[in-house]
């Protein structure tokens, strides 16, 4: 071997002592090397067993085994209860509303059966659901009935030995009142919002627009709307679509007018959807601008976020008001 194959050789028998001696103090006697060490033979290097009397480029070593143990396939976790939610979480008494449940896992093959139960008779549910194989949630239907008196059912969902229960207010339709349903579209709740009688209100009349303010400072709940026909035409029974707000510009005279300052809404100054329907109204073309009677269902949508909701308004109390008297053909 030339000089380079003498140093490679030093420097694996020192590799080999330093390897050997703390096996050695371990006592793993029956741990061997054959160390490799590189020879050069014609100008062709190749590898080969300590003292060169093999060619195969092989490193053999034994030692006692490690025991090894065998582990089994993981558990399926099993499924339960997450929640209940109901929404809206109020309606006027003869609605529906919509049931959502939600599993901590998927349902087994078998499916996942919850039974459903409410508090009180205005409000119903299936007797019980079944969660599809391999689903983690399910919807159901709560139909109310109509009621002369206000009260808020329990709906319950079981399973497992786990209850939840979500609320549902059922409202009536008194005059004067004002509700709304306001969803945000990004996954967050539906807000649901009134003001009744015994809020502070007010109405006015001017031009082709009636103005409606109501307020319950005990919650807070403060709402404001104009409602108006086009420019120049009397505020009637009637649908009104393709309305605009006051932040449209430029605002167009043949377009009626929808704006809406609402609990979890505000109008935009182009709304997807701008429509409400008036039922009645009763206006009077004094200075006050008298509001006698007024009912309106209205619905807009700007972006994501969406509104609907109703009024109805018996002998509210005008205010001063502005501009031309209401248009009373």
């Amino acid at each position: 071997m030339d000089h380079a194959a003498d140093r490679a050789f030093t420097q694996l028998q020192d590799l080999y002592v330093a390897i050997r001696r703390p096996i050695a103090k371990l006592g793993h006697n029956s741990l061997v090397f054959r160390l490799l060490v590189a020879c050069v033979t014609g100008g062709v290097s190749t590898l080969v067993l300590v003292g060169c009397n093999s060619r195969l480029p092989v490193l053999d070593a034994t030692a006692p085994t490690v025991p090894t143990s065998v582990v089994g396939p993981a558990p399926v976790p099993t499924s339960s209860l997450f929640s209940l939610t109901v929404e809206p979480p109020a309606v006027f008494a003869g609605g529906t509303a919509s049931g959502r449940l939600l599993l901590t896992y998927p349902a087994p093959a078998s499916g996942f059966a919850v039974a459903l139960s409410t508090s009180d008779p205005a409000a119903s549910v299936p007797a019980s659901i079944v969660v599809p194989p391999g689903g983690t949630e399910a919807q159901f239907v709560v139909t109310t009935n109509a009621s002369a008196s206000e009260v808020t059912a329990t709906v319950s969902a079981s399973a497992s030995n786990r209850t939840f229960q979500a609320p549902l207010a059922l409202w009536t339709k008194s005059p004067t009142f004002v509700a709304s349903w306001a969803d945000p579209g990004n996954g967050q709740r539906i807000v649901a919002q009134r003001v009744t009688q015994t809020g502070q209100w007010r109405a006015n009349c001017y031009g082709s627009v009636v103005s409606v303010g109501a307020a319950n400072l005990q919650t807070p709940t403060i709402y404001a709307f104009l409602f108006g026909a086009p420019q120049g035409s009397q505020l009637t029974p009637g649908t009104y679509d393709n309305a605009q707000t006051i932040f449209t510009s430029p605002r167009s005279p043949s377009r009626p007018l929808l704006d809406i300052l609402a609990p979890g809404f505000t109008s935009c100054s182009a709304p997807q959807v701008s429509r409400f329907n008036v039922s009645e109204v009763s206006l009077v073309a004094d200075l006050l601008g008298t509001v006698r009677r007024f009912a309106v269902t209205f619905e807009q949508q700007c972006g994501t976020a969406t509104i609907r909701g109703e009024a109805s308004l018996v002998g509210v109390a005008p205010t001063n008001t502005s501009g031309d008297r209401c248009i009373v053909r």
